[in-house]
């Protein structure tokens, strides 16, 4: 399966019907005092924004800041909705995307599909990066 390229940014008010899809998926932009958290993916090789698909009953935000916990070992403060991200693999996905801030970030966090966590900053980011996370990190990081 190809890696998700970035295709647009939808700056739609969250629970209002508009001409998008629903999001599947949610993302989190965790601002903590050194950065904004990302993890390495295992299986997609990898760094990225914490997130992952929405449960059956579970609100984009749940989503979010559940991803969060369980990919980064980060508890989500004042998180945020900022709009929907639009990537393609060959398909078009849509995903709600949030930001927040995050006191402790563990040093070290590995799990099933988490290798590693580290921060991005904008003069300082790890690669490789994915390419929606990067075009997300350069509006809001």
């Amino acid at each position: 399966m190809p890696l998700a390229r970035f295709s647009a940014f939808h700056e739609s008010p969250p629970n209002t019907s508009s001409d998008l899809p629903g999001p599947a998926f949610a993302v989190m932009i965790a601002r903590a005092d050194d950065g904004a958290v990302l993890v390495f993916n295992r299986y997609r090789r990898v760094w990225e924004l914490p997130g992952g698909f929405i449960d059956a009953g579970e609100s984009p935000q749940q989503c979010a800041e559940r991803e969060l916990l369980e990919e980064a070992g980060c508890v989500a403060r004042q998180s945020a909705y900022l709009g929907v991200v639009e990537v393609d693999d060959g398909r078009r996905h849509f995903g709600a995307v949030f930001q927040c801030t995050v006191g402790e970030v563990p040093n070290y966090f590995s799990n099933e599909e988490i290798a590693a966590i580290g921060r991005w900053r904008s003069d300082q980011t790890p690669q490789p990066l994915g390419h929606p996370d990067a075009e997300l990190l350069r509006r809001f990081g």
